[in-house]
């Protein structure tokens, strides 16, 4: 595999590697989109900047509390705006340890993707033999233990009509149902289980194989970008919340959308498994043949 080169990459890798011991940097996916920078005294004169969104890698020799949280703010401010990451941060122990769908993952990784940086004397390996299959048995029933969850808690979100009922409460539920949504959709597209739960690095995760996070949480306006935040939240903000705090219309719009999501995302990972299934099929048919 060859180590890519590009622009910025030096301002990159130290983000990394001034963090945390590295042993190996993988690309395994990009986005880049261009955008016009305008002048404000001359409207009429602009300039064509790119944007690139990374999928990385990361093999680690120990782990650092949030560092998949400060890498990232370090990758955009070293990088000026012009490169962020999601970054997938693993030890290289648990290269040993790994499910069938993960090593799944990881061994396409390592041998497909771009290899950004390697560590000579802490080169990573899969202890396997052969090439690892997916596991579809495995993340049927992962997908249906999330949908369960997401059963349970949207019946008591939905039904409860009680006037008295705290929107911040309700809104906690609204987030563990997308949460729980978003890592069924990345279990059974990408066989991968995340180990960072912000919902920011779950929707990227899903945008690398479906549009559907930022069709139905667009966060381009203020409006939207203020509902995302509130979204957000993690539930133990309810230890700080005020009565009331939540704005009841945003609330109820994010209870629409949250319904489309879940409904949506069923769908789309039915579809997903039924096609893995078919591919599985085939190849045993050829096998046996």
């Amino acid at each position: 595999m060859n180590t890519i080169e590009f622009p910025q990459q030096k301002e990159l890798e130290a983000a990394i590697k001034e963090h945390i011991k590295t042993a190996a940097i993988y690309c395994f996916g990009k986005r880049v989109t261009t955008y016009s920078s305008n002048h404000t005294i001359y409207p009429d004169t602009g300039i064509q900047k790119k944007h690139s969104h990374l999928y990385l890698l990361v093999l680690v020799e120990e782990t650092i509390e949030n560092a998949t949280n400060d890498i990232s703010d370090k990758i955009k401010t070293k990088t000026d705006g012009s490169i962020t990451a999601t970054l997938l941060i693993h030890q290289l122990s648990n290269l040993k340890k790994m499910c069938d769908d993960q090593q799944y993952l990881f061994w396409q990784i390592m041998q497909n993707a771009e290899l950004l940086y390697q560590n000579a004397e802490k080169s990573p390996y899969l202890n396997i033999t052969g090439t690892p299959k997916r596991n579809l048995k495995a993340a049927s029933l992962y997908a249906a233990n999330r949908k369960n969850n997401i059963s349970t808690i949207w019946g008591w979100v939905y039904n409860d009509d009680d006037a008295h009922s705290s929107d911040e409460v309700k809104m906690s539920g609204l987030h563990q149902i997308v949460e729980q949504t978003c890592l069924s959709l990345i279990r059974v597209f990408l066989g991968y289980t995340p180990n960072h739960f912000s919902l920011d690095h779950l929707f990227n995760l899903c945008e690398y194989f479906t549009t559907i996070t930022t069709e139905l949480f667009p966060r381009k306006t203020q409006e939207d970008q203020s509902m995302f935040k509130l979204l957000k939240q993690q539930p133990s903000a309810l230890r700080f919340s005020k009565a009331n705090d939540v704005d009841y219309l945003y609330y109820e719009l994010l209870e629409e959308r949250c319904c489309k999501f879940k409904n949506q995302a069923d769908v789309l990972a039915q579809k997903e498994l039924d096609r893995l299934k078919e591919i599985e099929n085939e190849l045993d048919k050829q096998k046996n043949n």
